[in-house]
């Protein structure tokens, strides 16, 4: 819950900081040309992803929370942002973006379970490469900002014995979609890929320990 709240208050933050951007933006143009608004669009989307170990990621799970031979799972993806996009950008938008991807239990070989929840929030650029319109047709996106890994190992659910561990640091993530406009929405598949740098703390070994892992995945996302 308190990772959570974080990350929501972190969102919030930088979407505090895009709506005063876009309020002066917007009086600014209504000083010109007083028929036009800003567009600001929402966006919200679930999905699935495939997790992704990199570096010595495996080493630093055995010494953090006695991890052994497991395969990261699959999980779901829950997605939030929003974007500025006026039409003179021909199909470029900028704005701020959050992630949740909540793994499925990995089963290790001695009975164990490991579970595994990733979140980043952060700053997004979208752009419509072909139709340089916002919100129809081809796209690329590129996030970047806060992410942060808790991972639990549950040893015994009876006798509830787990070892955590948590790190923070950066994510990127590259997109590349499509999105069809029905009505007064838009509606994308995307598919993307995700890499993270985050350190940690691990009992015995220090500060500063780098957790590195990332994720393939497929969003299917409402814009309005």
């Amino acid at each position: 819950m308190r990772t959570l709240l974080q990350i929501l208050l972190f969102c919030a933050f930088w979407l505090a900081q895009l709506f005063a951007a876009s309020a002066q933006m917007s009086s600014a143009q209504e000083v010109k040309r007083p028929s036009e608004r800003l567009p600001v669009y929402g966006e919200f989307g679930f999905g699935g992803g495939q997790t992704l170990f990199f570096g010595d990621i495996r080493t630093k799970l055995a010494q953090s929370i006695r991890a052994g031979d497991f395969t990261p799972n699959s999980g779901f993806n829950t997605v939030l942002g929003f974007i500025i996009a006026p039409e003179s950008w021909s199909g470029l938008g900028l704005g701020a973006r959050a992630k949740v991807f909540a793994a499925s239990p990995s089963n290790g070989a001695q009975s164990e379970r490991y579970f595994f929840n990733y979140y980043n929030a952060g700053f997004c650029g979208k752009w419509y490469v072909l139709t340089q319109k916002y919100n129809d047709g081809l796209y690329l996106r590129g996030s970047w900002g806060f992410g942060q890994l808790t991972a639990k190992r549950d040893n015994s659910p009876a006798k509830e014995e787990y070892l955590h561990q948590f790190a923070v640091g950066s994510t990127f993530t590259g997109g590349l979609g499509w999105t069809f406009p029905v009505g007064l929405v838009g509606i994308s598949i995307e598919a993307e890929f995700e890499t993270s740098s985050r350190n940690g703390t691990i009992t015995g070994v220090g500060e500063g320990q780098l957790f590195q892992s990332g994720q393939i995945g497929l969003n299917v996302l409402i814009s309005f």
